[in-house]
């Protein structure tokens, strides 16, 4: 049976492929943690803004009550920022999920050439079976 021709080639690609899985997989992880931080952000800033409700209902200073508005307005910035990295760590995600589509398309591609590969040495096979058999049997029998 002959050699599949491109056999390295596709080595290549499966492991370009697995690479390229490894990087998806580290920025989808980069995505999803940044994520949760935003989540965490927005969490406190909830929290926080019930203790403001909490603390005003009870009284307090002209001076209290900009430090509580100061610091809420940090923690919108915070969640801005963390928006911004997540927009950011959304679009290195998607372009590495691209790359992986590129290299799984690479390894199919290479894997249907191999499978016609061997279709083709399987015919051959039989053919060359077929022809011994065809000989075999027309040969004059001893007696």
């Amino acid at each position: 049976m002959a050699q599949f021709r491109f056999a390295f080639l596709l080595e290549l690609a499966i492991d370009a492929r697995e690479e390229a899985a490894r990087r998806m997989q580290t920025a989808q992880a980069l995505w999803l943690g940044a994520q949760g931080k935003l989540d965490q952000v927005d969490q406190y800033r909830v929290e926080y803004r019930a203790r403001l409700l909490d603390s005003g209902q009870g009284g307090m200073s002209i001076i209290q009550w900009r430090d509580f508005q100061l610091f809420l307005a940090k923690l919108d910035d915070v969640a801005l920022v963390q928006q911004q990295e997540i927009d950011r760590l959304l679009v290195a995600y998607e372009a590495q999920r691209d790359a992986w589509l590129e290299c799984e398309k690479k390894v199919k591609a290479f894997e249907a050439l191999k499978q016609r590969h061997l279709s083709a040495e399987m015919q051959k096979e039989l053919r060359n079976e077929q022809r011994m058999n065809d000989e075999f049997n027309t040969r004059p029998r001893p007696r």
